[in-house]
């Protein structure tokens, strides 16, 4: 008899969890149910449906949702080149082993800032030649940086490193704060020789053998800038 109540109570118990489960889930189900139709409820001005939930759709929603990013071109990246310089980029693409398309910024650059600080475009690029081969990013072991090689210590006023420690690997502003390191110089010196040596470093050195090296590519520049397009020896 005490068996029998025993097992009475086993099938009652779990008829009472079987319940219990069926419910349970029956909740769960409810919740999600509700947790949809709120989904489709909050989206349904951005015409979103029980689609929006396969893996495609929430891509294609941000997508859709995402600002067009509006690039900014500085203007000395769309200045157009000179025909000189149009030759003179061929030349140095062929001489130095650059990309065309890599120089176009940079020679845009050098004829802008050439032109408004009053120092020649070509000895711009002949000091970017020698000093670094037209590598932006070249740092020497004395800690001269960039296109034109510029120690920032010795020209604090020409630019602000503290605040921005990788502001002379831009070509921009590389080519400007060289450009205005020479002027200076040509005045003080009262030659453009003299200027590139003090710029070197070696003002006091009679042979000027930097310079005599710079003027030597500026004028292989000169003479492929009226040349024709075809590659010029240097």
């Amino acid at each position: 008899m005490f068996a029998t109540r025993i097992t009475k109570y086993a099938r009652h118990a779990a008829s009472f969890m079987l319940h219990f489960a069926h419910g349970g889930l029956l909740v769960a189900g409810l919740i999600v149910t509700l947790f949809v139709a709120s989904r489709i409820a909050n989206h349904g001005v951005q015409g979103l449906s029980l689609g929006s939930f396969t893996e495609e759709a929430p891509v294609a929603a941000l997508v859709e949702n995402v600002e067009p990013e509006v690039l900014q071109v500085s203007e000395s990246a769309t200045a157009k080149l000179s025909p000189d310089l149009q030759r003179v980029k061929v030349y140095i693409a062929k001489r130095y082993q650059v990309s065309a398309v890599a120089l176009e910024p940079l020679l845009a650059s050098a004829q802008q800032t050439g032109r408004s600080v009053g120092v020649d475009p070509l000895l711009l690029v002949a000091v970017m030649a020698i000093e670094s081969r037209f590598n932006p990013f070249a740092e020497s072991p004395m800690g001269a940086q960039g296109l034109m090689q510029v120690i920032p210590k010795w020209h604090p006023d020409k630019v602000d490193v503290k605040s921005d420690r990788a502001a002379l690997f831009d070509p921009e502003t590389n080519i400007r704060v060289g450009a205005l390191v020479l002027k200076e110089y040509i005045r003080t010196t009262g030659s453009v020789e003299r200027a590139l040596q003090q710029y070197n470093g070696a003002i006091n050195d009679p042979a000027s053998p930097y310079a005599n090296k710079v003027m030597a590519v500026k004028a292989a520049l000169a003479q492929a800038a009226r040349s024709s397009s075809r590659f010029v020896g240097a």
